[in-house]
């Protein structure tokens, strides 16, 4: 702990939307992440703190992120269709 008793607070780097060789070349210029998201959600803007880098595949930086997450969206679609169609 540095002198003075004030902590400090390491930034974190994540990587949102990743998939293909996009993201070595990330790793390239920004380093390895310390957290990996699969999409904006709001899961995913949650654990983003005030100074962490947040580095996106595509899209804009400063879009509203989704509220569900993609894993939500896949279990509600496995329930729909396991449920067959309604009547």
């Amino acid at each position: 702990m540095p002198t003075g008793g004030v902590r400090e607070v390491r930034r974190l780097v994540h990587f949102v939307g990743f998939r293909d060789d996009r993201y070595w070349n990330a790793v390239r210029v920004f380093g390895p992440p310390d957290m990996i998201h699969e999409t904006w959600d709001r899961y995913a803007a949650d654990e983003v703190a005030a100074g962490d880098l947040v580095v996106f595949a595509t899209g804009e930086g400063d879009r509203q992120p989704r509220s569900f997450s993609v894993e939500a969206a896949k279990n509600r679609s496995f329930r729909l269709a396991r449920a067959g169609p309604s009547k």
